[in-house]
């Protein structure tokens, strides 16, 4: 399938020269969508010719589109799914997503931006101002999405498309050419009038990540590979040979501190869990607060003596719970002086894959 879609991508920028400004709308009944995997018909709803989609997500075979316009019509019921528009999407399991929630219709998480890393989405990562925003829904009834493509960010449009509903400062993966899909999200979904627009595309710099430790924030780790997060159940105590099992690559956080542990898994690794790592150097012996956030699950050791457990799964508390990130726990860290050793294992669900932390303050003490 992905040598497949190579050979369809390479076609694409063969062909994006002639459509680079031109508006192309691509009906459903087309042979330029792939729809192998999904479950769809062609009919007539509320005056438009439309595909309704019962299952799997369909793309567009042989376009790449980094920067530019994407507009359709949808329609859903009034039932609990997860209807959107995947865009700059590199295969199945990596591409930017927008979706709603009609479950959810009016709420603060109606919709949804959110990026795709390697199958994982990360709304419980990427939530409020940016990237989900409350907004009422009419069922079986048409509503019109703009989303209009842009170096790093995007503004999207629904049904108003004077104000953007969601403005999307920071995409959060690389800005790379990939083609169009939509998904019914579990729900018998109707699509119409797809179209797009290719643009030049804009060289924007990324957001500066702050220095590791700035105003106490961590922005670099040490990150495990994938591991089973059985290993860690009942264990209270590390061992150097149960260490030494574990290699590391340093990884960067995000400007806000998250780091999205779903961008560095492999593809074929079923472990659940990863470990974030941090050495701490104290020049005194002293107690030392820090807040952090995690989903979904997690065991924090410190210098190897586990000093926490806890978990933010969705519904994990209350029927609305979300799991979403946020420095919403603190510890008290009773450093030795010299050199501590802070592990934090994050354990997945669904939703999200992270960690974030940030020191009380950096006073008499360094990180690496």
């Amino acid at each position: 399938m992905k040598k497949m879609y190579l050979l369809f991508m390479g076609i694409a920028i063969m062909g994006s020269f002639y459509a680079n400004g031109q508006t192309v709308t691509v009906p459903f009944t087309s042979d330029r969508w792939d729809k192998e995997k999904a479950k769809s018909t062609i009919e007539t709803f509320g005056g438009k010719e439309c595909i309704l989609l019962t299952s799997g997500t369909i793309f567009i075979k042989d376009l790449a589109l980094q920067d530019g316009i994407i507009e359709t019509d949808i329609s859903f019921p009034q039932h609990r799914g997860f209807p959107g528009i995947a865009f700059r999407m590199a295969d199945r399991e990596n591409y930017e997503s927008f979706y709603m929630r009609p479950h959810q219709s009016g709420n603060p998480d109606a919709t949804q931006y959110t990026p795709i890393f390697n199958n994982q989405a990360g709304w419980q990562l990427y939530h409020g101002e940016g990237y989900s925003k409350a907004t009422p829904f009419t069922f079986e009834q048409w509503h019109h999405i703009k989303i209009d493509i842009h170096g790093r960010q995007a503004e999207i449009y629904f049904d108003d498309m004077e104000k953007p509903l969601i403005k999307v400062t920071e995409l959060k993966r690389d800005p790379k050419a990939g083609t169009i899909g939509v998904n019914g999200g579990g729900l018998s979904t109707r699509f119409a009038n797809l179209q797009y627009t290719i643009r030049q595309p804009v060289t924007q710099a990324a957001m500066p990540v702050p220095a590791n430790g700035a105003d106490g924030l961590i922005t670099k780790w040490q990150v495990s590979k994938q591991v089973n997060g059985h290993l860690f159940e009942s264990k209270k105590q590390l061992t150097s040979d149960f260490k030494s099992t574990l290699t590391w690559t340093t990884q960067n956080s995000e400007p806000s501190g998250t780091i999205n542990l779903s961008k560095f898994t492999q593809p074929k690794d079923s472990g659940n869990a990863m470990v974030a790592k941090l050495i701490i150097e104290s020049e005194v012996e002293q107690v030392k607060a820090i807040s952090f956030g995690f989903s979904e699950y997690v065991v924090v050791y410190l210098n190897d003596k586990a000093i926490y457990a806890g978990r933010d799964n969705f519904l994990s508390r209350d029927y609305r719970f979300l799991g979403t990130i946020g420095y919403f726990d603190t510890l008290l860290l009773s450093l030795k002086k010299g050199t501590n050793e802070l592990w934090f294992v994050v354990g997945k669900d669904f939703g999200g894959w992270g960690v974030k932390a940030k020191l009380e303050d950096m006073k008499q003490i360094s990180l690496r």
